[in-house]
């Protein structure tokens, strides 16, 4: 996928997440595949604290049929007990409340080596 291809993802899924009804940010995150590298688009979400999120998860990095574990990925942010594993081709919802503030880690909690992302949660 050529870089500006990428950014121009980035940023329709940006916009989407801005598109929320009143109440709760919805954003669609796309597992992605650039070379060798693996990660979640948009890779940092903002919301504030109270709010409730829903993130629709969709898994877009190819597999082999013959590696079953590369048919799926994870998604985790510990701190909101977000924890879900998502196959090829398939959505997935995760819903919670951004009961707290700071900085949290959204990674691939079945692939370590996968590059992470950031929920950020402000007052």
């Amino acid at each position: 996928m050529k870089k500006t291809t990428l950014a121009a993802l980035a940023l329709l899924l940006l916009a989407a997440g801005l598109q929320a009804a009143e109440g709760t940010k919805e954003f669609t995150l796309v597992a992605v595949q650039v070379e060798k590298a693996k990660f979640w688009l948009p890779s940092t979400i903002i919301v504030k604290k109270g709010d409730k999120v829903k993130l629709t998860l969709k898994n877009q990095i190819p597999g082999e049929a013959r590696k079953p574990e590369t048919l799926v990925h994870g998604f985790a942010i510990d701190e909101f007990d977000a924890l879900k594993v998502v196959k090829v081709g398939e959505d997935v919802v995760v819903e919670f409340t951004a009961s707290k503030t700071g900085l949290f880690r959204m990674y691939c909690q079945l692939h370590p080596a996968h590059i992470g992302g950031q929920l950020l949660v402000i007052d």
